[in-house]
């Protein structure tokens, strides 16, 4: 099967369309934001708009409707969803520690948000070309090394953590609620560690990435033996754009990642010094909270439905990475 990137580069694009992005204000959304906001009518609803505001290009943000909302107040979401030809649904909490201090609102911006935007959907008549609802890897809990679609399982114990990830899986089954019953043309798509140029919530390779810079030591939780697939964010995008316009992709979940650079975060901080030409040292220490010990990712399912092929490797990914947090490093010297 011939890979996304090796079609015409405008196959894959969605174009004459009303598209709304939920959280489209944040890293995913603004670069499908990029990708779309030519070609379509989008909307963009989203709890804080000032990052897209700061990081995007002024063409690009005159090109958009931008609603700042909360979509777990359906009063004010409804007239928003009403008429949408294709929904990217992203809102959420993220970050590790956000949603370990945050865990009612994580259950409850996943939960009363995903169920808002389906009734929204029913209650205003809008037939929807498809609605592309975003999970997580998470939902594979600590057993997702080269997980199938299908496996998902997550521990029930008193972890605040399991928050994201329980309602993450939660969503996926109120989407597929639905789509059973009202016919709504639903894909699920869980992410697998996705990286790249504006990324400003906490992870991984943006805290590697500062402290490199500044040549500050590098925390690394436990020993660093966690296994990870990191995806480029270009390449995450070609995968969205795809299960927004295949046919094929309705009512079917997709993990969405990059297998080829798996390596553990160790290893990872290893290859950041390298990169960033840096002087910083790796230390280790304990966790401050639960952690998930291996995350590669599966996804023949995607490559074999939709020729899903991601690109970028780890070296190419990081250097662009590493491009744009050094063009905005005043921004983040908090981090280091």
């Amino acid at each position: 099967m011939i890979s996304i990137h090796e079609k015409d580069s405008t196959e894959f694009m969605i174009t004459n369309k009303k598209i709304l992005i939920t959280g489209g204000a944040g890293f995913i959304g603004s670069h499908l934001v990029e990708k779309l906001t030519r070609d379509n009518e989008v909307t963009v609803f989203d709890n804080n708009l000032e990052n897209a505001n700061r990081y995007l290009s002024s063409n690009v943000q005159k090109g958009v409707n931008w609603i700042q909302g909360d979509v777990c107040h359906y009063e004010s979401f409804a007239d928003v969803v009403k008429g949408q030809e294709v929904i990217y649904h992203l809102a959420s909490v993220l970050g590790v520690q956000k949603v370990v201090n945050e865990s009612r609102k994580t259950l409850e911006t996943t939960l009363l948000g995903t169920r808002n935007l389906f009734e929204a959907i029913v209650s205003t008549g809008t037939q929807p070309e498809r609605v592309v609802n975003i999970s997580t890897s998470e939902v594979f809990g600590n057993a997702s090394g080269n997980s199938d679609d299908k496996d998902a399982s997550i521990g029930t114990e008193n972890d605040p953590r399991l928050s994201y990830a329980s309602s993450k899986l939660m969503g996926e089954h109120i989407a597929w609620a639905y789509h059973r019953e009202y016919q709504i043309p639903v894909v699920n798509v869980r992410p697998f560690n996705i990286y790249g140029p504006r990324r400003v919530g906490e992870h991984a390779i943006g805290f590697f990435a500062i402290k490199a810079i500044l040549n500050n030591d590098i925390t690394v939780f436990g020993d660093g033996s966690q296994l990870r697939s990191w995806c480029y964010i270009d390449d995450f995008c070609q995968g969205m754009l795809a299960v927004g316009k295949e046919s094929k992709a309705i009512g079917e979940d997709y993990n969405i990642g990059n297998s080829s650079t798996a390596t553990t975060i160790y290893n990872l901080a290893q290859q950041m010094v390298r990169v960033g030409e840096s002087s910083s040292s790796i230390i280790t220490t304990d966790h401050p909270f639960s952690d998930i010990g291996v995350r590669a990712i599966g996804a023949q399912k995607a490559k074999n439905h939709l020729g899903y092929s991601p690109m970028v490797d780890l070296e190419e990914g990081l250097q662009k990475t590493f491009a744009w947090y050094r063009e905005h490093l005043d921004d983040f010297r908090h981090w280091g």
